[in-house]
């Protein structure tokens, strides 16, 4: 029946993608974008964010906002020595009602992070080897990082939807090893996951020590088996 659903509301969902409705940037997601991980210090960063909705720790700040249907959580760890971003992840998830009461979930997952020499530096029998052991990283130290945080309940739900969303996808490219190089490419990986619909993962390498991950889900909805 789920299918026949999202048939009968095909057209509709193309309309509404066409008209751009969501295409607009949420205030984190535009502060994030100029957080550059090993180049923006801690004092640039506090200064981008907006103080309502932050958290802090000795060497980390977390960030919460919550819009409409729109939520948003973006999170920066810092080095201990010099006080640079060594990682950010930003997680956004939205809702628009399609055809009531059927809503079309959105979730997006950016993780840019520097990754340890010992870890790339591994003698990994092929790429795709590789690339699992940097998405297992991010993917943990997603996890690590919500730990000075872990009393931000609505952060941790937002982080756990991403989380999900990381793991379901490592397990869709270890039985689909052939389709790994789709990783590199700006289409990404596509799979199926069980819970948040249509996805894609992509691994973008910015330098040599630094990379990103992305994840974009997006799913219709009904009021019972909502994300």
């Amino acid at each position: 029946m789920r299918n026949a659903i999202k048939l009968m509301v095909g057209l509709f969902l193309i309309i509404v993608s066409a008209v751009g409705c969501s295409s607009q940037a949420l205030p984190l997601e535009g502060q994030f974008s100029q957080i550059a991980v090993g180049q923006t210090d801690a004092t640039e960063v506090l200064a981008l964010l907006p103080e309502r909705g932050m958290l802090h720790s000795a060497e980390a700040v977390s960030v919460y906002n919550k819009k409409g249907w729109s939520r948003e959580l973006g999170m920066v760890k810092f080095n201990s020595t010099d006080s640079l971003a060594n990682r950010k992840i930003y997680v956004q998830t939205r809702s628009r009602v399609t055809v009531p009461p059927f809503t079309t979930e959105n979730l997006q997952v950016f993780i840019q992070s520097v990754i340890p020499d010992e870890l790339l530096d591994e003698p990994y029998e092929n790429d795709l080897r590789k690339h699992q052991a940097i998405l297992k990283y991010c993917r943990e130290s997603l996890a690590a990082d919500l730990g000075p945080f872990r009393e931000d309940q609505a952060g941790i739900a937002l982080a756990g939807l991403a989380r999900t969303a990381l793991k379901e996808a490592d397990i869709y490219l270890a039985d689909r090893p052939r389709d790994g190089y789709q990783l590199l490419t700006e289409e990404g990986f596509a799979f199926d996951h069980s819970v948040l619909g249509s996805s894609r993962l992509r691994l973008i390498q910015d330098s040599q020590n630094i990379f990103t991950v992305v994840v974009l889900c997006s799913d219709l909805v009904d009021p019972v088996s909502n994300w």
